[in-house]
C-alpha cells in the first residue's frame, strides 16, 4: 500500500536551503522491507524531500500513474512486481523519471541486455545514509549549501541548530554514546546513521557476542539490541549486562519480544522496547525518552517503568 509520510516536528537533519523557497522534490521509495523503507523515507524527509512509499512494484506502479514524481528509488526483489519489472513498465510508456536501483541483488545481466532501461544510479545494499543522500542529491542535482553538506569520511549528517527546548548541556557536553546490536547489516547501518544524524555518537555490533565485547571495552550511555542473533542473543547479552551491574539503559528492538523471559526474570526487563516494524521517528523518540527523562537525568533507574512502543 502506498502512503505519504509527513515530516516530523523535530528536524534533526538539515534540509537544503532551496527548500525554503521552492516546493520540495517528490520521491517514490519502493522496498518490501518495512523497517528499511521507513528508515530511508524518514531520512529523506528530514533532508527536505517529500516522500511516498510503496511495499512492492505493483503498488508503486499505481502511484506512478496517479502522482507526478521527481525520482523513483526502488529495491529489486519484491512480491508481485519486482523493481526491474517496474522499471520496464516505466520506460515502456516513456515516463521521463530518474531511477535509482537500491538493492543487494542488482540484475546486472538484464540491465546489460536492455540498456534502454536507463538507470540513473545504483545503490548496492547495505548502503549508508550518507551514500543514499549523496546519490539522491547527484541524480536530482540538488545544490549544496553550507548546512546541507555531508561529511563523507564519517558518514555524519550535519544537524541544524538545536531547538529552544533542548537542554543547554547538549551544546557543551560530549555526544551521548549508543551501541546498536543487530545481525541484519542493513537495519544496523540505517539505525546507526539515523541516530548519528540526530547528534549521537553511535557504534554497531553484529551480534550479542560482539556487543558484549564492545560493552566491556568501551563506555556507552545506551545499548539498542535485537534479540534473535547468532552466537549470543539479545536477552543473553542483557543478562550479562545486568549480572555485571552495569548501570546502562537498554532498548530491545525486535520483532519477537521474549516476554516469557521477562516474566520469569523481571530484572531483565529492558528500559524500553520497540516492536518491529517501526519507523525512524519511533526509534529516535524512544531513544530520547530513555536518555532524556522528564526530570533531566540520564541513565537507567532501578525503579523506572519500561516504555513500550
Amino acid at each position: 500500500m502506498t502512503k505519504l509520510l509527513k515530516a516530523p516536528i523535530e528536524q534533526d537533519i538539515a534540509a537544503p536551503a532551496q527548500n525554503q523557497t521552492n516546493p520540495p522534490q517528490r520521491i517514490l521509495l519502493v522496498d518490501d522491507d518495512f523497517y528499511v523503507r521507513e528508515l530511508n523515507a524518514g531520512v529523506l524527509i528530514r533532508y527536505g524531500y517529500k516522500v511516498d512509499t510503496a511495499d512492492d512494484g505493483a503498488d508503486a506502479w499505481k502511484a506512478l500513474n496517479e502522482i507526478r514524481y521527481d525520482l523513483l528509488i526502488t529495491d529489486n526483489k519484491m512480491a508481485r512486481v519486482s523493481g526491474l519489472e517496474l522499471i520496464k513498465k516505466l520506460r515502456s510508456v516513456d515516463m521521463t523519471l530518474p531511477v535509482i536501483l537500491a538493492s543487494g541483488t542488482a540484475p546486472t545481466e538484464e540491465l546489460k541486455r536492455h540498456p534502454w532501461l536507463k538507470l540513473d544510479a545504483t545503490l548496492p545494499k547495505p548502503f549508508t545514509v550518507a551514500q543514499l543522500l549523496d546519490t539522491v542529491k547527484k541524480v536530482l542535482r540538488t545544490p549544496d549549501s553550507n548546512n546541507s553538506k555531508l561529511d563523507m569520511k564519517t558518514n555524519i549528517i550535519p544537524r541544524i541548530e538545536e531547538p529552544a527546548i533542548a537542554p543547554a548541556q547538549r551544546q557543551t557536553n560530549p555526544a551521548q554514546r549508543i551501541l546498536v546490536v543487530d545481525d541484519d547489516s542493513d537495519v544496523r547501518q540505517l539505525s546507526v546513521d539515523v541516530l548519528t544524524g540526530c547528534g549521537y555518537d553511535v557504534a554497531g555490533a553484529k551480534d550479542g557476542a560482539d556487543g558484549w565485547d564492545e560493552l566491556q571495552s568501551n563506555i556507552y550511555d545506551l545499548v539498542i539490541t535485537d534479540n534473535k542473533m547468532p552466537r549470543m542473543t539479545g536477552i543473553e547479552m542483557l543478562e550479562k549486562v545486568r549480572s555485571a551491574r552495569m548501570s546502562l539503559p537498554v532498548i530491545m528492538a525486535t520483532g519477537h519480544l521474549p516476554t516469557h523471559e521477562f516474566a520469569r526474570k523481571p530484572w531483565l526487563t529492558p528500559d524500553a522496547t520497540l516492536q518491529r516494524p517501526f519507523s525512524a521517528d519511533d526509534l529516535v523518540k524512544v531513544v530520547k525518552k530513555v536518555l532524556r527523562p522528564e526530570d533531566g537525568s540520564t541513565g537507567r533507574k532501578e525503579a523506572s517503568f519500561p516504555i513500550y512502543l
